[in-house]
C-alpha cells in the first residue's frame, strides 16, 4: 500500500500526492460496475431461488439489455456528484444504489414486458437520475434563517416529544409487541385497526419516526451526548412495537452509520458506499446460500431482498400494471384527488398487491408501496412520468439544500435518514408531507444559532 503515499509529477512540474481518496474518486465507475455484478450474482444465486415465490423470479434476460444496464449505470457516474457537498447528494447516491440500479436489472429478470419496453424503462430511469444530477449545477440561494432561542426551542421540542409518545402509548396500550420477522404482518394488521380507530394517529407516529427521534440521535452524535442517542433509539424501538416496521428498528443504526461515514469525508464517499454494498452482497449471499433461517438469513432478507431487490421489482410490476390499466395522473395524491378523480377504489399500493397476489391472505392485501419512480412517475404518467417526477424531486432537493447549506453535512444528512428511506419506498408527496421532509425544512430554518456554529470535524 506504499503507492498510496508516493508522489507523482504533473506536466507542469508540480507534485501531486497519490492517496486513497483520489483513487476512490477516480474509480467511481469501477465501484458501480462491481456493485452491479454483485447485485446480479446475488439475485441469480440466492434471491430468486429463495424468494421467487414472492415475485422475485428469474428468466434469462436479453444479453444486450443486460450489458446496456451496466453501460448506463457506469456512464451516469460521469454526471453525478462525486463529492458530497450538499445534504441531498447523500440521498441521491442512496437512491442510486437502492432504487436506480435494481430498477435497471430486476425488470429484465422478471420479463413482464417486451424488450423495447424494458429498454425504454432503462432510458427513462437514467434520464430521470441525470436530471437530478445536473440540477446540482444550480447555485443555492441564501435563504433567510430565523434561529430561535435555545431554551424556547428545547422546551417546545420536548413537550412535543412527550406528548406524541403519550398519545401513542394510549392508542397502542393493548397492542405493543416487539415482533419477530414471522409476526410482523400480524402486528401490522393490528396496527391498521388501531389507526382506523384513532384518526390521525399515523401522523403522530410519523413525527416521531421521521423527525424527532432521528434528530435526537444525529444531534446526540454531534454533541457526544449519549443520553440523546439512547432516547432517540428507544423512541424508535417503541414505534416498532406499535407497527413492526423493520426500517424503524434499523433506523438508529443507519443514522449512526451515515453520520460517521460523512463526518470527515473529503471525497470518495459514493465510491466507498458502492464497494461496501458490493461486499455486503458477496458476503451475505455466500453464507446464506443453502442456509436455514437464522440471524444471517434474516439480515440478508432485510438488506438484500427488502432494501435492494424489491424496489427494482416494484418498478417492473408498476410498469406492467399501468401499461394495461389507466394512469392516475397523480390522483393518488391527497389534495390533487380533489381535482382529478382516481380510477381506482383502493390505494395504488393495494391495487398492485391485489392484482398480483390476490386477497393477501388472512391479513388482507399488503400495501405494496414503491419509490417515487414507480408510485408517482409510472403510476401517474407511464414511463415519461419518471423524468417528470425527477424534475420535481430535483426542485425539492434544491430547496432542502438551500435550507441546510449552513449545517454540517454529517449532521443534516444523517438526521434525514428516515426521510431518505421513505423516498426509496414511497411517493415523493408522501415523503414531503407524511414522512416529514417539509417539517425538516422548517426545522432547519428555525434551529437555534448554536446549530449553525457546529464544526463538522468534531
Amino acid at each position: 500500500m506504499r503507492i498510496l503515499n508516493q508522489t507523482s509529477w504533473s506536466e507542469s512540474g508540480e507534485a501531486s500526492k497519490i492517496n486513497l481518496r483520489s483513487i476512490l474518486r477516480l474509480s467511481m465507475p469501477f465501484s458501480v460496475l462491481i456493485f452491479c455484478a454483485a447485485f446480479n450474482w446475488s439475485y441469480v444465486e440466492w434471491i430468486s431461488p429463495v424468494w421467487g415465490y414472492g415475485g422475485l423470479t428469474y428468466k434469462s434476460p436479453n444479453p444486450a439489455l443486460l450489458i446496456f444496464g451496466y453501460v448506463l449505470a457506469g456512464t451516469l457516474c460521469a454526471f453525478s456528484p462525486l463529492r458530497i457537498r450538499r445534504s441531498s447528494q447523500a440521498i441521491y447516491w442512496i437512491l442510486y444504489f437502492t432504487v436506480f440500479i435494481p430498477g435497471l436489472f430486476v425488470p429484465l429478470f422478471l420479463q413482464l414486458d417486451n424488450d423495447l419496453t424494458l429498454l425504454l424503462m432503462q432510458l427513462s430511469m437514467t434520464s430521470g437520475m441525470l436530471l437530478i444530477a445536473l440540477s446540482y449545477r444550480m447555485p443555492l440561494l441564501r435563504f433567510q434563517l430565523y434561529p430561535v432561542r435555545p431554551r424556547l426551542f428545547w422546551t417546545v421540542f420536548f413537550i412535543v416529544f412527550v406528548l406524541c409518545n403519550a398519545i401513542l402509548l394510549l392508542a397502542f396500550r393493548n397492542n405493543l409487541h416487539l415482533a419477530s420477522l414471522k409476526e410482523v404482518y400480524e402486528v401490522r394488521f393490528r396496527s391498521r385497526q388501531v389507526s382506523q380507530e384513532y384518526s390521525g394517529i399515523n401522523y403522530v407516529s410519523n413525527v416521531l419516526n421521521y423527525v424527532i427521534n432521528p434528530f435526537l440521535i444525529a444531534y446526540g452524535l454531534y454533541s457526544k451526548r449519549r443520553m440523546l442517542i439512547a432516547l432517540g433509539s428507544a423512541g424508535q424501538i417503541f414505534i416498532y412495537a406499535t407497527a413492526a416496521l423493520k426500517s424503524v428498528l434499523f433506523g438508529p443504526v443507519l443514522v449512526v452509520a451515515l453520520y460517521y461515514s460523512l463526518r470527515k469525508d473529503r471525497g470518495g464517499w459514493a465510491a466507498k458506499m458502492g464497494l461496501l454494498f458490493a461486499g455486503l452482497f458477496f458476503f451475505l449471499t455466500t453464507f446464506v446460500i443453502g442456509a436455514k433461517p437464522g440471524i444471517l438469513f434474516n439480515l440478508a432478507t432485510v438488506t438484500l431482498v427488502r432494501s435492494f431487490a424489491m424496489p427494482g421489482s416494484f418498478i417492473g410490476l408498476y410498469e406492467h400494471f399501468f401499461e394495461n390499466f389507466p394512469h392516475t395522473y397523480l390522483s393518488h395524491v391527497t389534495g390533487i384527488n380533489l381535482l382529478i378523480h382516481s380510477p381506482y377504489q383502493l390505494s395504488t399500493g393495494m391495487e398492485i398487491s391485489t392484482f398480483y397476489s390476490g386477497g393477501g391472505g388472512e391479513f388482507g392485501p399488503a400495501q405494496e408501496n414503491a419509490s417515487f419512480f414507480a408510485m408517482d412517475g409510472i403510476a401517474g404518467f407511464g414511463l415519461p412520468g419518471i423524468p417528470i417526477i425527477c424534475i420535481l424531486c430535483a426542485a425539492v432537493f434544491w430547496v432542502l439544500d438551500c435550507c441546510t447549506r449552513k449545517y454540517p453535512i454529517a449532521f443534516s444528512a444523517s438526521a434525514l435518514t428516515m426521510c431518505t428511506i421513505s423516498l426509496t419506498n414511497s411517493s415523493l408527496f408522501s415523503t414531503l408531507v407524511s414522512s416529514g421532509l417539509l417539517a425538516w425544512m422548517l426545522l432547519f430554518t428555525f434551529l437555534p444559532r448554536h446549530f449553525l456554529e457546529m464544526d463538522s470535524n468534531v
